[in-house]
């Protein structure tokens, strides 16, 4: 169940389902995950709240866009930079320039990690 957390400006708001749809794509087609297992957050930021190297490493950007996979461990370094790949590949499919995208992958353990509540939770509160 990787969570996507994504750091972009402002402007970049009304592309946000196109971005989500593109980094579970990518998310899905890179790493061994389901299609349903979405969970993403965007945070928006005014000018002046991102701060990077504008030519880092050698490419020329005027915006950045953070992408953050958190995932329980146990994905192979392969598998994490398929999926990081996978992602920009498919924000590049619409238009987002990779070297405006920078990428992390970090682990928890399992027990890091607290379940949503299930039907029978659910159910059982009702």
């Amino acid at each position: 169940m990787p969570h996507a957390r994504v750091d972009l400006h402002e402007s970049h708001r009304p592309r946000l389902a196109e971005y989500s749809e593109a980094i579970l794509k990518g998310m899905v087609r890179g790493l061994p995950m389901p299609a349903f297992d979405l969970f993403q957050s965007f945070r928006l930021h005014q000018p002046g709240e991102l701060f990077f190297n504008r030519t880092f490493p050698g490419v020329q950007r005027d915006d950045i866009i953070f992408i953050e996979l958190l995932a329980q461990v146990g994905f192979t370094d392969e598998q994490k930079q398929s999926g990081m790949s996978a992602i920009a590949d498919e924000m590049e499919a619409i238009g987002v320039p990779r070297g405006v995208m920078m990428f992390d992958f970090l682990e928890v353990h399992g027990a890091s990690w607290y379940p949503l509540a299930t039907e029978a939770d659910v159910a059982a509160e009702g």
